[in-house]
C-alpha cells in the first residue's frame, strides 16, 4: 500500500508547474518537465489534470487579484477598519504580500500575455476581474457617498495603481508601505472629487 498522499502529490505538480511556467512561460513548459520537476510519473500527471491546459487554468484562477485580497470577502470590513484609508492600505498590503510569493506575479504577467489565445483563461480573468472590481466598487460605497460607477473606476484606479508598482517597482525603490501610503490618498480625493460634482 502507498504511503503518498494524494493532495501531496498533487501540491508537487501544481507547484513544480508554477516554477517551471513563472521561469519558461505556458507555452514553453512541457508536462515531461513538470512530471520531472515534481519527481512523479508522466502517468501520475493524468491522474489529477486531463491536459496542461487544465493544469493552467486552475492555475491562473489561484493566481488573479481577486485571491489576493481576502478582506473583500469579509461582511464587516466597515467594524474592522472604520475609514476607507485604511481599509485601501489593508487591502493593499494584501495584494503586494499574496504576489510576493510562489511565483504569482509572474505566472499573472505571463497568463495576462497569453490570455486572448486561450478562450479558458480569458474567461477566468474577465469573471474574476469583474467580480473584483464590483466587489472593490460596493466596498467603497460602504465608506463614501459616491455613485457606482465613480466608486468602480475608482478602485480599478487603484488595482492598476498596485499592478503597475508590483511590475516595476524596483525603479521606484520605494518600501510596499510608503508606495501604499502614497498612492491611498491619491485615490480618496478622486473620490471626494466625484462626490462633489
Amino acid at each position: 500500500m502507498s504511503t503518498k498522499s494524494p493532495g501531496k502529490t498533487r501540491e508537487k505538480l501544481v507547484s513544480a508547474a508554477m516554477e517551471l511556467f513563472a521561469r519558461n512561460g505556458f507555452d514553453k513548459t512541457t508536462v515531461d518537465e513538470i512530471v520531472a520537476k515534481a519527481g512523479v510519473a508522466k502517468g501520475t500527471f493524468y491522474l489529477y489534470f486531463r491536459s496542461k491546459d487544465d493544469l493552467i487554468k486552475e492555475i491562473a484562477f489561484e493566481v488573479m487579484p481577486i485571491m489576493a485580497m481576502p478582506s473583500l470577502g469579509d461582511p464587516y470590513i466597515t467594524v474592522s477598519y472604520p475609514n476607507l484609508g485604511d481599509y485601501l492600505i489593508q487591502l493593499g498590503r494584501e495584494f503586494l504580500e499574496f504576489y510576493s510569493e510562489n511565483y504569482r506575479a509572474e505566472i499573472f504577467f505571463h497568463m495576462l500575455s497569453i490570455r486572448k489565445r486561450m478562450k479558458g483563461i480569458d474567461e477566468i480573468y474577465s469573471q474574476s476581474c469583474s467580480e473584483l472590481l464590483r466587489e472593490g466598487a460596493r466596498r467603497i460605497t460602504a465608506y463614501v457617498k459616491v455613485g457606482f460607477e465613480d466608486a468602480l473606476i475608482a478602485f480599478q484606479m487603484f488595482i492598476a495603481s498596485l499592478m503597475h508598482y508590483l511590475h516595476s517597482r524596483e525603479c521606484l525603490g520605494f518600501s510596499d508601505e510608503h508606495y501604499l501610503q502614497k498612492v491611498v490618498p491619491v485615490i480618496i480625493n478622486n473620490l471626494k472629487i466625484a462626490s462633489s460634482l
